[in-house]
């Protein structure tokens, strides 16, 4: 078979959009400004983005599975966050999200690992997109975003893999239907109960599975 024929060369790997949305999410906090409101109750846009800084850079980001380390994590978040609050702290603070994990810190260290890269990297495009979402959203003006298919594709492949954690705990069933036809059983119902299904664009079904239900843009049936 010729080299050049499309059945000879492998498939291309799924594309990594994880970059983008840490620019995304880069820009959507240096429009915004310090001071500015998000859709994480009681969090200013400078505590988001210290969030994300201890997230990707602090042994304290254990607090977000570790009840007992959560109210470390949340005071320290609110110090960093209360430290940016001029524009000169608040784009230093951007600014090292933009850079990413610094290398042979908690996260850095472990990155380069293949499997926990890729965990990482999932994870990442999911926070990155929510986040982003957390502050244009929550200014007096915004519209949707409109997502270009390979990254809408990529943001519900990832959302499979963690929609049943997301809703174990409805009181229904939980069908998940993109509006390109997909569906997704989130939620067996059990015995007795009904089942509901949430129907949006991939991005609009992240927000409401990772708690944005007021502004998610989904018809719920």
């Amino acid at each position: 078979m010729p080299k050049n024929s499309p059945q000879a060369s492998p498939e291309a790997p799924p594309r990594d959009f994880t970059a983008a949305s840490r620019d995304a999410l880069v820009e959507a906090l240096l429009a915004a400004g310090p001071g500015q409101p998000t859709l994480c109750e009681g969090w200013q846009t400078q505590h988001l983005a210290a969030h994300v800084v201890l997230r990707e850079g602090s042994p304290l980001v254990a607090g977000l599975v570790v009840p007992p380390l959560a109210s470390r994590l949340e005071r320290r978040t609110r110090e960093l966050g209360d430290a940016a609050a001029s524009p000169e702290a608040y784009q230093r603070l951007v600014e090292r999200i933009a850079a990413g994990p610094r290398p042979g810190r908690f996260a850095g260290r472990l990155r380069h690992a293949a499997p926990v890269r890729r965990a990482a990297q999932a994870a990442n495009l999911l926070e990155f997109y929510v986040h982003t979402e957390d502050v244009r959203r929550a200014q007096h003006r915004w519209a949707p975003r409109r997502l270009a298919a390979p990254y809408a594709d990529a943001l519900f492949t990832e959302l499979l893999r963690t929609a049943r954690l997301h809703y174990r705990t409805e009181p229904t069933g939980v069908i998940l239907a993109r509006s390109t036809g997909q569906r997704v059983v989130a939620r067996r119902p059990g015995p007795g109960e009904a089942s509901r299904t949430i129907a949006g664009p991939a991005g609009e079904l992240v927000l409401h599975a990772f708690g944005r239900r007021d502004s998610a843009l989904v018809v719920v049936d």
